[in-house]
């Protein structure tokens, strides 16, 4: 018997109309619907504390088009407010790709943040404004504030001081996360050698070794397993987890799909043999059209993950999942229900016609 129920919610419930019950002994996870490509995945601890991993991307404003957008500002904050809350236990950031980190800046500027986790990563492919924004934040009595001349115009990120009541963090394998007395929280990649390092660049670009080593975050509340991989996908990644973590510490409740559904790894699937899976994507990308990557990242993790008995839900077409657990069981909720776009690459189905 399935340990998971399914509840669906109106299309005008955004899964926010009720605060958090601080020390109500569940754990609950939601991962945002953003406007824009990303990932954030608000965690709200068992015993009131709420965390992030991820914060979602941005988007400059188009003269006469789309105004701009910073997941920070405009779905989490939100989110957070209507839950009840006024600070940000931690942010934890897979790696340094905008659609992960995007948020941050503005979060740091604006709401209290007790500590802020990346993987100390300063090889190949890292930005220059990552860095300096690691380095150059200022923290005063907990709120991370970013220094805007050296942040300059872009989505730079990452704090460093060190300051009363928040703190600034480099994980690797290995280490652990002390998110809640109720909460086993093991990083669990990358290596503190990170992976592909010292493959030929020829093989690897800048854009995969960077997502190989994201974090990924395993939690454990009482008999329930959430897995975090970032964007982790491929056979060093694959190796490094079969090598160092057992088996039956990869088997997974509820897993966030790696890299939003586009590359659900070779062997990884069958690794973790998660009983929910959550794809964080828009509901199409034109620009995979004609090559090997997924129009619709969603329908690969539905195809893929579906296959081996997972229920999987994407935000594009769910709107935001939430999924609470008790120790025991787990519940999904989701905003809307979908049906699945086309298989991977296929054209996408012409919008219907308004109705007059």
């Amino acid at each position: 018997m399935n340990k998971f129920l399914l509840a669906l919610l109106g299309l005008a419930l955004a899964l926010v109309p009720r605060a958090h019950a601080a020390g109500s002994g569940k754990l609950t996870v939601t991962w945002l619907d953003l406007a824009v490509h990303g990932l954030a995945v608000v965690v709200e601890t068992p015993g009131g504390k709420v965390l992030l991993i991820d914060t979602g991307g941005t988007r400059a404003a188009k003269p006469g088009g789309e105004p701009d957008y910073n997941a920070g500002r405009d779905a989490i904050a939100p989110f957070l407010t209507a839950r009840g809350y006024t600070e940000i236990a931690g942010i934890s950031v897979s790696h340094p790709h905008g659609d992960h980190y995007g948020g941050a800046s503005w979060l740091l500027e604006n709401w209290k943040v007790r500590s802020f986790v990346d993987n100390g990563y300063r090889g190949r492919g890292q930005t220059d404004g990552y860095l300096k924004v690691r380095t150059t934040a200022q923290q005063t009595a907990g709120v991370y504030l970013l220094n805007q001349a050296a942040a300059a115009q872009s989505a730079e990120l990452r704090t460093a001081a060190q300051k009363e009541g928040g703190n600034y963090r480099a994980v690797v394998a290995g280490d652990v996360l002390d998110w809640d007395p109720a909460l086993t929280v093991e990083v669990l990649s990358p290596p503190a050698e990170f992976l592909g390092t010292t493959t030929d660049p020829a093989k690897i670009s800048e854009h995969g070794l960077l997502n190989q080593n994201s974090i990924v975050l395993r939690v454990q509340h009482g008999k329930n397993v959430f897995l975090f991989p970032g964007d982790c996908y491929g056979g060093g990644f694959e190796g490094h987890l079969k090598a160092k973590v057992a088996p039956e510490r990869l088997k997974t409740t509820v897993l966030t799909a790696p890299h939003h559904g586009f590359n659900p790894g070779t062997n990884f699937p069958k690794m973790v043999q998660a009983e929910i899976v959550v794809a964080s994507c828009l509901p199409d990308y034109p620009s995979n059209a004609n090559t090997p990557n997924p129009r619709s990242p969603g329908t690969r993790a539905h195809k893929v993950f579906g296959a081996l008995g997972a229920n999987v839900y994407v935000t594009a077409w769910h709107g935001n999942v939430q999924v609470v657990s008790d120790g025991e069981t787990v519940k999904a909720t989701i905003q809307r229900e979908s049906e699945p776009w086309p298989e991977p690459n296929d054209a996408l189905p012409a919008p219907a016609p308004a109705k007059k």
